[in-house]
């Protein structure tokens, strides 16, 4: 219907990404001697053990650290290459013959290790080969190995899967080390179908150790040949066995995209993986979420089964799983995928007070399994907040994992319900922030959706200096992301850094997938300008839009705009003749120029006069002059509407109604006429009327 309104558009970013899931992957081998593959897989290793380094602190461990990994996994049944102080080029070289390798068995299982330095610079992760001398940050890109090389070139084998053991995380020896990056970042971008193992929590340090292999290799060292072990236990049992050794300081991380189930060494199976304890009676950990990798062994086990079942859609069952285990919420962990669970599962929800979950068909319809009554749908009360702040009662101490899926919970109950949750809009979104702020803290607010609506509230607390940062940070990841660029964009304004925003979106515009996604990123640099009363960037991008969409009206809405802020009336006049006469009718045209004199604070009489000389042009077209009436009428109401009670806003208020009463009457005879506006105009009569009656 052609009725003209003043809207504000809330532009809403929800791209996906993200990280990966957590702890929990299969590999494949093991045997006292050199046992041959019981499974049938192709075994390749590449170990690398850098001490003896030329232009910073020298190691004891590495050395002997690969040497003895290499060993085991030859009498794992690896075809093992052993590198011992490597250089950039032996380095580069050993990792693209490794492809190779793999690449010749898509059922081969690759194994890559390294010990050595290994530091972190602006979220990405660098192996440091013996040679390399860096006397500032950014020789890293050219002096030093990328883990993500690493990681990129094993994803181009397609192979079974490939496990990365990582003991560098040491403190970063360079002078130029800033104090906050220490250890490795967590990690990017994991190929398919592989396990990335940590020596330690991102961020943190390693020991190297006191004896002949680094604390993290000897424990490792200890459970490589158990036989009949799964990965996942060979990896929880030498993470458990270097906690202790280490009162807790030292606790790996395991970073998973595998998720199927490998033994290393073959055999019936150690002490406590007996009957009852593998992947199909629901305690492998294979699907464990990223991050559970500090919950107790049994949370972890009912989390990984409900989140198994979620992969299957199977939302209802999965919740019963985890309320069945812990009904009164007083597990952090399991209140951590309850949130996760309902978020991502709900069919309904109560004012995030109560959710709908549902078993899924295998079509994933939901909708047409209700309307034919066969889904299996139950509602549950669920009050998160009660249920944190009892834990806070207790003293329990929330773990990062609970702290980011309550950011999420809290963003969702204040986008969704607004003042319609237990909490206001401003209590809740304080609450969204604070949990966010903790989660960021420790490292693990990685997914993008999350991260975007960080940025929000930080932008929306006076922290927008922050959420650039953020921003930028996630940059380095999702590079191509359009919705973070806008974020980015929406951030930089604000901290009035205008020209960086500007760069950004003249990035976005010249990525561009198409000429339509071009034309909403002038149209957001052309309102920025504006707003920002930057005549020459409005001036740049007005020139570039007219130029590259001569028969758009947005460039000339924002002439007539600016016009009419500088006083121009006649200007204006002419830049809206103009517009409707190239674009007759057009609604966006007439509601934009109209706008433009209601909200000019030297009055809206332009507006007026605008709508008089149009009407008087088309006294021969029916379907025109009636348009315009009806405008006039709307016109003339809401330029008064706001006014105290008088005689005058009477009398303008009757004009409307006679305005319209010829609007209705033309409208009504034209063929041509919409037939919901003219179907509107009772409802704006009696808008009108009950005004009048005030």
């Amino acid at each position: 219907m052609m009725v003209f309104s003043l809207s504000i558009r809330r532009f809403k970013l929800c791209t996906l990404a993200a990280l990966m899931a957590l702890l929990a992957a299969p590999l494949a081998m093991f045997a006292q001697e050199r046992a041959p593959a019981s499974d049938g897989l192709s075994r390749v290793a590449l170990v690398i053990g850098n001490g003896n380094y030329e232009g910073t602190t020298k190691l004891n461990n590495p050395g002997n650290d690969a040497t003895d990994i290499g060993d085991m996994l030859s009498r794992l049944d690896f075809d093992v290459d052993v590198l011992t102080d490597a250089d950039l080029y032996t380095m580069e070289d050993a990792v693209l013959r490794f492809r190779d390798k793999l690449s010749d068995s898509p059922d081969s299982v690759g194994f890559f290790y390294y010990a050595g330095h290994g530091v972190q610079s602006n979220g990405e992760n660098y192996l440091i080969p013996v040679d390399a001398r860096l006397n500032s940050e950014s020789l890293l890109r050219t002096r030093a190995i990328p883990l993500q090389f690493v990681l990129d070139s094993l994803g181009e084998a397609r192979n079974r899967l490939n496990i990365i053991v990582l003991d560098a995380c040491r403190d970063n020896p360079f002078s130029w080390a800033r104090s906050g990056a220490r250890g490795l970042a967590v990690v990017g971008q994991l190929p398919p179908a592989s396990i990335v193992v940590y020596s330690t929590s991102a961020g943190k340090v390693a020991q190297d150790g006191t004896g002949r292999n680094g604390a993290f290799t000897e424990e490792l060292l200890k459970h490589l040949p158990t036989p009949g072990l799964d990965i996942t236990e060979v990896l929880r049992r030498t993470g458990e066995g270097l906690q202790k050794k280490t009162d807790g300081i030292q606790i790996p991380a395991i970073y998973s995209q595998f998720f199927g189930f490998l033994q290393l060494a073959p055999g019936e199976g150690a002490a406590g993986t007996g009957a009852g304890s593998g992947p199909e009676n629901g305690s492998s950990l294979d699907y464990l979420p990223a991050f559970f990798d500090e919950a107790p062994m049994d949370a972890k086990l009912v989390i990984a089964h409900a989140e198994e079942l979620t992969w299957d859609g199977l939302w209802l069952s999965a919740w019963n799983v985890l309320a069945k285990v812990d009904p009164n919420d007083r597990d952090p962990y399991i209140l951590a995928e309850k949130i996760r669970t309902v978020l991502d599962g709900n069919t309904y929800t109560d004012l995030y007070q109560g959710f709908w979950l549902a078993d899924l068909p295998p079509d994933g319809d939901a909708d047409a399994a209700r309307e034919a009554g066969t889904l299996d749908e139950e509602y549950f009360a669920f009050d998160v907040h009660m249920a944190v702040q009892r834990m806070l009662d207790r003293g329990v101490e929330i773990p990062p994992v609970l702290a980011s899926a309550l950011g999420d919970f809290y963003y969702g109950a204040y986008d969704y319900c607004g003042d319609g949750y237990v909490l206001s809009a401003e209590d809740t979104k304080a609450e969204a922030l604070r949990w966010y702020d903790m989660a960021n803290e420790n490292y693990i607010l990685v997914d993008l959706v999350s991260i975007l609506h960080y940025a929000e509230l930080l932008i929306d607390a006076g922290r927008a200096d922050e959420a650039v940062a953020v921003l930028k940070d996630e940059t380095e990841w999702e590079a191509d992301d359009a919705g973070l660029r806008l974020r980015l964009v929406d951030a930089y304004v604000v901290t009035g850094e205008t020209d960086s925003a500007f760069a950004e979106l003249d990035g976005l515009i010249q990525r561009a997938a198409s000429k339509d996604e071009a034309r909403d990123y002038y149209a957001k640099a052309i309102d920025i300008a504006f707003d920002q009363n930057n005549r020459q960037a409005l001036d740049r991008y007005l020139a570039a839009m007219e130029a590259n969409y001569p028969d758009d009206w947005l460039a000339g809405l924002t002439r007539h705009k600016v016009a009419v802020r500088a006083g121009d009336n006649a200007s204006a006049q002419n830049i809206a003749d103009d517009l409707l006469t190239k674009f007759p009718l057009h609604t966006n045209v007439l509601e934009g120029v109209l706008t433009d004199w209601l909200e000019n604070p030297a009055g809206a009489d332009g507006g007026l006069a605008f709508l008089n000389r149009w009407i008087g042009k088309s006294k021969n077209d029916a379907l025109a002059l009636g348009v315009f009436y009806l405008y006039r009428s709307l016109y003339r109401y809401y330029s008064i509407e706001s006014s105290p009670s008088s005689s005058l806003k009477k009398s303008s208020i009757q004009n409307a109604l006679a305005d319209l009463d010829s609007a209705e009457k033309l409208l009504t005879q034209s063929p041509d006429a919409d037939k919901t506006t003219v179907e509107a105009i009772q409802y704006i009569r009696k808008e009108l009327q009950d005004a009048l009656e005030q």
